[in-house]
């Protein structure tokens, strides 16, 4: 990128998913293990982005694609959470900053993260939360540079990993599906497929 070249941030809807593809495939291939569920990235956004634009309530979500004569450079997706009875306010969590290779330390990643900024304000968020792999060490000098500190450690672990160690035998059933928002709707019915092609799978390898 020259200099002095305007980088645009814009706002994402559905439609602009598609273009997305390759920076999904970079960014899915440079975060790798260290980021579950990578895998159906772009049908989880567009799942969200269009649940947003059919919930008629303030936004919660915003994909923010960065363009450069017309080609996306980069992208940012952030959404408010609330974070618990330890904090007194919501806040904006950023879950991805990603700027396409050999496009970066060119002023693309501020550019995103000013706009998760102005996103912040609108929502009246007291706070910017970033979501970084311990082990990308790039990517966490970037959010120190621009004044991001650590604040607690984020451990995960499945719900069926959960159960077995904690002895619980018994599923609970989930919510009717009347009860749920969109997007939680769309969550259960990919986690009910992935169940399902679990026991496909493991069905056909007992024959073996």
């Amino acid at each position: 990128m020259g200099r002095g070249a305007a980088v645009r941030i814009r706002h994402a809807g559905p439609e602009d998913v598609a273009t997305l593809a390759p920076l999904w495939a970079e960014f899915c291939s440079a975060a790798g293990a260290s980021v579950p569920g990578t895998s159906g990235i772009g049908t989880r956004v567009r799942d969200r982005l269009e649940a947003e634009s059919r919930s008629g309530r303030p936004e919660t979500y915003r994909l923010a694609i960065a363009e450069h004569d017309g080609q996306a450079v980069g992208f940012a997706s952030y959404s408010v959470v609330e974070r618990g009875i330890l904090a007194d306010a919501s806040a904006v969590l950023v879950d991805v900053v990603h700027v396409a290779s050999g496009r970066r330390k060119s002023g693309i990643g501020s550019a995103l993260l000013r706009d998760a900024v102005v996103f912040a304000d609108e929502v009246g968020a007291a706070e910017v939360v970033v979501n970084v792999p311990s082990s990308d060490r790039d990517l966490n000098r970037f959010f120190a540079r621009h004044g991001f500190g650590p604040l607690v450690v984020r451990r995960t672990a499945s719900t069926s990993a959960l159960r077995r160690r904690l002895g619980l035998d018994v599923r609970v059933e989930a919510r009717d599906a009347s009860e749920l928002t969109p997007v939680q709707r769309t969550m259960r019915r990919r986690a009910i497929l992935g169940r399902a092609a679990r026991g496909v799978r493991g069905v056909a390898g007992s024959g073996t």
